[in-house]
């Protein structure tokens, strides 16, 4: 899913507007009409798992 920063008016929702949980192709549409631009996905650190080392209790 892909969130998409309006940069004109859409569909009633202002400029500046963010459309949140976009799917990949509804987020290139909106990006090739020139009404919106994709917002790079924050990635979150992938959990550790516990290890079986010396320090593993």
């Amino acid at each position: 899913m892909t969130s998409v920063l309006l940069t004109k008016k859409y569909k009633g929702r202002e400029a500046g507007s963010i459309l949140m949980d976009l799917a990949d192709g509804e987020a290139t549409a909106l990006e090739n009409l020139g009404v919106g631009q994709k917002l790079k996905e924050e990635e979150q650190p992938a959990p550790k798992k516990a290890g079986k080392g010396a320090d593993a209790e």
